[in-house]
């Protein structure tokens, strides 16, 4: 018997996971790469935010491919704020990004197509492509005191692009998409009559106050997927519930529509009572925003005045749950991952995880570890040989 290539990936672990794995259960580890919200301590994190399962609604099944229209609803509801208004029809309700990926993927492309997506960029893309039997291409982001996209790099692309996808703050770099380049992506995806998905989980989460470039949900210049979901922006993960909105011309629109209808209808996969659920939730997004970007502010500006003056670089960024480090030259990402789990057994990731070749000495840490912890392992960094 034999199997599809799709999934013949290497699941074996690499010296730097083995290595994370022996010492996870030691006294003195610290792990500076946790992005998951429910072991970071958070207050928000109580019984009461089970109550909304308990609805008697809960144990109604009413099968919509769009999602229930109570919970489409209060995803518009979402967007108003932001002063985007949206028909409820215009959202899929699915039980990930991940889904959503793989729905949007089903209905553009035909196998052997390409979707072009940022590097750096979180490694899942790849996963996700190659299951839907689409190629991801990776165009670079650009550091010049800051991320920045390099629009003639879309322009020289000649393969057969479906879409391009942007993350809206990238992930980890951090950069939000700016309204310049907003347009230029609009006016490349209307000529080369592809799409845009825009990955927004963390749009919610920037590092400073100043007014954010818009969501894509508000871009009708062409074809356009927009994907958030609360595993970010309410950091429950566990709770499974995403979506994906759909705008752009309307002929273009509603035949996406027509088709995600399709894709949708076959799977049926969110949960009843976490579509119920979704209302009562979304009340509770400004304080659960608040206690996260809280620290995540908190991390960034001590990592920032930790490192000043040392031969480590913090990389700038405008937002999400992760900060880029450029490590001293003297030894590859990888080297410096291992050495410091091994001396110091503090773990981060090296930046080849994150398509970070053209920064041979980059880690990458989370911002969202409690504050403590944060502050022993930056220490045990900074004491390594990083002068």
């Amino acid at each position: 018997m034999t199997f599809s290539k799709r999934t013949d990936w290497n699941t074996a672990l690499n010296p730097l996971a083995q290595k994370a794995e022996e010492l996870r259960a030691h006294p003195d580890f610290i792990n500076l790469t946790v992005t998951n919200p429910t072991d970071c301590g958070f207050s928000y994190l109580t019984p009461a935010l089970l109550e909304p399962l308990l609805h008697p609604d809960g144990l109604k099944y009413t099968p919509d491919p769009h999602g229930l229209p109570k919970a489409r609803e209060a995803v518009c509801r979402y967007y108003a704020a932001k002063g985007i208004l949206l028909h409820p029809d215009q959202i899929f309700i699915t039980a990930s990004t991940s889904e959503a990926y793989s729905f949007v993927f089903k209905i553009l492309a035909e196998h052997g197509d390409s979707i072009l997506g940022p590097a750096p960029g979180y490694p899942l893309m790849d996963y996700l492509a190659e299951i839907n039997d689409v190629k991801l291409i990776r165009y670079p982001l650009i550091y010049q005191n800051g991320w920045q996209m390099e629009p003639k790099i879309l322009e020289e692309c000649t393969a057969r692009v479906k879409a391009t996808l942007v993350v809206h703050p990238s992930n980890p770099a951090g950069n939000y998409v700016s309204e310049k380049e907003q347009a230029i992506l609009a006016s490349w995806a209307q000529r080369k009559k592809a799409a845009l998905i825009s990955d927004e989980v963390f749009y919610d989460f920037a590092l400073e106050t100043t007014p954010l470039p818009p969501s894509f949900a508000a871009q009708n210049d062409g074809l356009t997927f927009t994907l958030s979901g609360i595993s970010k922006i309410l950091g429950l993960p566990q709770m499974k519930l995403s979506w994906v909105v759909v705008t752009g011309p309307e002929e273009l629109k509603n035949d996406a529509l027509r088709r995600l209808e399709i894709v949708a209808d076959t799977y049926l996969s969110a949960s009843t009572p976490i579509q119920n659920a979704l209302p009562l939730w979304l009340e509770k997004m400004p304080a659960i925003q608040q206690e996260i970007r809280d620290r995540i502010r908190s991390n960034r500006a001590f990592l920032e005045k930790h490192f000043a003056g040392s031969a480590v670089e913090v990389l700038k960024t405008e937002g999400g749950w992760s900060s880029i480090l450029r490590m001293p030259g003297i030894q590859t990402d990888e080297q410096w991952a291992l050495d410091l789990l091994e001396n110091q057994k503090v773990l981060l990731h090296p930046g080849y995880l994150f398509d970070l070749e053209e920064m041979p000495a980059a880690l990458v840490l989370s911002l969202l570890v409690p504050e403590e912890s944060f502050k022993t392992g930056l220490a045990r960094l900074l004491s390594a040989k990083t002068r």
